[in-house]
């Protein structure tokens, strides 16, 4: 049996260019299950190596990686006094180094190397794979722990984020795994986790061995199940399955670029709506959404928004772009890999995200030990600068000697460091203005943080009473001011808007590493918008398809502004839209670079 396509999004030609500056969050891997009575995933085994990838290692990457060049991967030195089969098995403790066991899909030895169109990472040397070659699903097998008589078996869903309503009964079907060394599908062993759930819920598996299992949520929010597959001889990863439970309002899909019926909106609701999507979820609602959401009541639609996967998923990719982890520097604990589902399942308080992410070791590969490592806790975690004692603290620790820091006496490490900053009560105070500041001027953000801090203190339920408070309370839903769109969110809303879809991990993190090579200032934005307009995916109409011009343009002030027009910006685009040059492209490129697209 073949193995099936990976659960990963294929990236789109004309965007997937973009790739060969992408940096890649690290936010994607979920495999962490907590199986009291299976062994750990397998781990690589050498003998596979030797055998399998040895051949194709030294054929595409020796070239580079041999010897100390190449980056991190060093293979061993052809000058060293080694039979064949002894480096392959140097070559393979150096390369097991780059496997993740228990997230084999994302290790980052089979990312550098597959193409980028098939969700590959950037990697000066070039792409050797794609899904379709015989010999990725080889490397895969190798990276799953195969060995020369036996395949690991794989877990396989046909959706890995379902939705249901408080109340309704779900089933999670893992009938679809399957074992590659086998036909009959009889013999596997299905063993089901419930990862995570929210904080008041007291659901459990009743049956952790069923192909498929059937529960009844008993609050909303996220559930996060993870299911491994044995076959009689080996343990797969574990795969993540997420559940999200809100009373929702069933969106009625549309054709992508046609007018909307944004039209009928009420404004205050249109604008209410677009608030809470640009400021809890980083993007704006798509058309659809907005359509069926506007009318819905604040505190459901508060309720609703908090409780959806896609809330962790945004925030930990906006915290881990500030902390420079993506790319070569994604996050690479088990801890880390879990946070976006745990946020919503468990209402994480702001100190509990960042904390995850600055103690991943790949923090410290990203700011090493020294004056980097110093300015990095200063500036990103405390919200200040470094002092001249800190400074030459972090030189000795470099160094390997133990330091003073001020205020933290004396420390042996780098990590001691971290440790001793993210325990404090200065870096839970940061933490909290950083997060409140995504809803509130810096003013307000000083005056509540007080109250924040103390109902994070009491727990996830006391944290989110306060969130539901903050984003129904009337300044908030009635502020006036615009505030600077960060560049995630512009790019992510750019997504929505342009495209009408949201963008994949690789898609995302390629413009992020775009923006910040060209600088993250307005020009950087346009030349993002007209990259994405040129490519060819946009569904933007020709001019002599627009039969009815004044109500398009109102739906695209409504869809990107989330206003109607004036009369005289009706006029204005109007005259534009039939005597210059570009047409419906060159409005659509007038508002998603202006002064008012790039707020929110």
């Amino acid at each position: 049996m073949g193995r099936r396509s990976l659960l990963r999004p294929r990236a789109t030609p004309a965007l997937a260019a973009l790739s060969v500056v992408a940096l890649v969050l690290g936010v994607a891997a979920l495999a962490r299950a907590k199986d009291d009575f299976l062994p750990p995933p397998p781990r690589p085994d050498r003998e596979f190596y030797v055998e399998r990838i040895a051949p194709w290692i030294e054929a595409n990457c020796a070239s580079c990686h041999r010897g100390g060049g190449g980056g991190a991967l060093r293979l061993a030195d052809e000058t060293d006094l080694l039979s064949d089969t002894a480096r392959r098995r140097l070559d393979f403790e150096r390369i097991a180094a780059f496997v993740l066991p228990r997230a084999p899909w994302e290790s980052r030895l089979y990312l550098k190397v597959l193409a980028a169109g098939d969700g590959g990472d950037p990697h000066v040397g070039g792409s050797f794979l794609s899904t379709e070659d015989e010999l990725h699903d080889t490397l895969l097998d190798f990276l799953s722990g195969a060995t020369l008589t036996n395949l690991v078996p794989e877990v396989w869903f046909e959706q890995r984020e379902l939705r249901a309503n408080p109340k309704d009964e779900v089933t999670l079907d893992g009938r679809g795994s399957y074992d590659r060394d086998r036909d009959d599908m009889a013999h596997l062993g299905y063993w089901w986790t419930l990862h995570a759930r929210p904080a008041e819920s007291r659901v459990s598996i009743d049956d952790r061995r069923g192909s498929r299992i059937v529960f009844k949520p008993d609050t909303g929010g996220t559930y996060v199940f993870t299911l491994r597959v044995g076959d009689g001889k080996v343990w797969s990863a574990p795969r993540p399955l997420t559940v999200e439970v809100f009373s929702s309002v069933a969106v009625e899909q549309r054709e992508p670029g046609g007018i909307s019926d944004l039209e009928h909106a009420d404004p205050q609701g249109l604008a209410r709506l677009r608030r809470l999507y640009l400021d809890v979820l980083g993007r704006s609602p798509t058309p659809a959404e907005a359509v069926a959401e506007e009318r819905q009541g604040i505190e459901a639609l508060v309720d609703n928004i908090l409780l959806r996967a896609e809330m962790g998923r945004a925030w930990v990719e906006e915290v881990s772009v500030r902390l420079g982890l993506y790319g070569d520097y994604r996050p690479e604990s088990a801890e880390a890999a879990d946070l976006a589902l745990r946020v919503p399942a468990e209402n994480l308080a702001p100190h509990e995200v960042e904390r995850a992410l600055a103690l991943d070791p790949a923090f410290l590969r990203r700011h090493p030990p020294g004056r980097s490592l110093a300015s990095a806790i200063a500036r990103l975690l405390l919200e200040r600068e470094p002092t001249a004692e800190e400074t030459l603290a972090a030189v000795a620790l470099a160094d390997g000697q133990s330091a003073d820091v001020p205020g933290l006496g004396t420390l042996d490490s780098a990590r001691a460091w971290i440790v001793a900053v993210v325990d404090s009560d200065a870096f839970r105070r940061a933490a909290m203005l950083r997060r409140l500041a995504r809803f509130v001027d810096s003013g307000a953000a000083d005056k509540r943080v007080g109250h924040a801090l103390r109902a994070a203190g009491e727990g996830g339920k006391a944290w989110r009473a306060y969130l539901e408070e903050l984003l129904t309370d009337k300044a908030y839903l009635e502020r006036k001011q615009l505030r600077p769109k960060d560049t995630v969110t512009f790019l992510r809303g750019l997504f929505i808007d342009l495209l009408e879809r949201k963008p994949t991990d690789r898609e995302l993190a390629a413009l992020v590493a775009a923006v910040e090579a060209m600088g993250a200032d307005t020009p950087a934005f346009a030349a993002i918008v007209r990259i994405m307009i040129d490519s060819g995916e946009a569904p933007i109409p020709l001019l002599v398809d627009i039969y009815d011009l004044p109500r398009w343009l109102k739906d695209r002030f409504l869809r990107y502004l989330g206003r109607p027009p004036t009369a005289a910006e009706l006029a204005a685009y109007g005259l534009a839209i039939q005597h210059a040059e570009g047409g419906p492209e060159l409005v659509i490129q007038a508002l998603l670079t202006g002064a008012e697209y790039a707020c929110r």
